[in-house]
């Protein structure tokens, strides 16, 4: 029962991820370049619009968090395990990593009401400046967005799913905004979006192993691995 209970709830849980994803893309605010000053007007110019969008990607983060775990449940035999089982741990600590740096988006829009831009500038890039966040950072960004791909790739070794994932799984956040740049916002959006493909087929997945027929079988079938 508790098996079955975490994997409807992870298989839920990466069933939005293509939705949170695409909330957060199409509500982020754009920015007029790369600079640090860029980045803290776009997000000062609309409170709301910037909430939503830190509020769609931190859940989108905290939902790859919590459900990849359970994708190792779906492995029977050994092929592939070491590869899914470093893959999913890695996946949720970047994953981990990146939700709680969304924070900052709250404290980044709100400061330009309170003090000069300039001053709110400074701030951030004082603080961007620390070497421990940017460590925090960096990791987050690796592990998270690489990380998945070697997941896939142990579930496609096990033959939960199919090889096609692994690449796929390391587009949702570049995909996204590389497309978006040629074809518009609302283009990268939906790119980013269809490029949770792999999340959502394990999502079904486990969700299809909670099936009364299939939970039934699956002891007879990891006897038989």
């Amino acid at each position: 029962m508790t098996n079955t209970l975490f994997r409807r709830l992870a298989g839920a849980a990466l069933l939005t991820t293509p939705a949170l994803l695409l909330g957060a893309m199409l509500t982020s605010p754009p920015q007029d370049d790369d600079s640090s000053r860029a980045y803290i007007e776009s997000l000062a110019r609309d409170w709301d619009l910037s909430i939503v969008s830190a509020n769609l990607f931190h859940y989108y983060w905290v939902a790859i968090a919590l459900a990849v775990p359970a994708a190792l449940t779906l492995l029977r035999g050994p092929r592939g395990r070491t590869l899914a089982t470093a893959g999913a741990f890695a996946t949720a600590l970047g994953a981990i990593q990146i939700s709680g740096m969304l924070l900052t988006d709250w404290f980044n829009a709100a400061m330009p009401s309170i003090v000069t831009t300039d001053q709110a500038v400074a701030v951030f890039d004082r603080v961007s400046a620390d070497p421990s966040l940017t460590v925090w950072l960096r990791s987050g960004v690796v592990l998270g967005i690489a990380m998945p791909a070697l997941l896939m790739a142990g579930l496609a070794r096990n033959g939960v799913i199919g090889w096609w994932a692994t690449p796929v799984a390391l587009l949702p956040m570049i995909a996204g905004p590389v497309a978006g740049s040629i074809l518009g916002a609302a283009a990268g959006s939906v790119v980013g979006a269809l490029c949770c493909a792999p999340f959502v087929l394990v999502g079904f997945r486990l969700l299809r192993r909670t099936a009364p027929d299939v939970a039934a079988a699956e002891p007879d079938l990891v006897a038989a691995r």
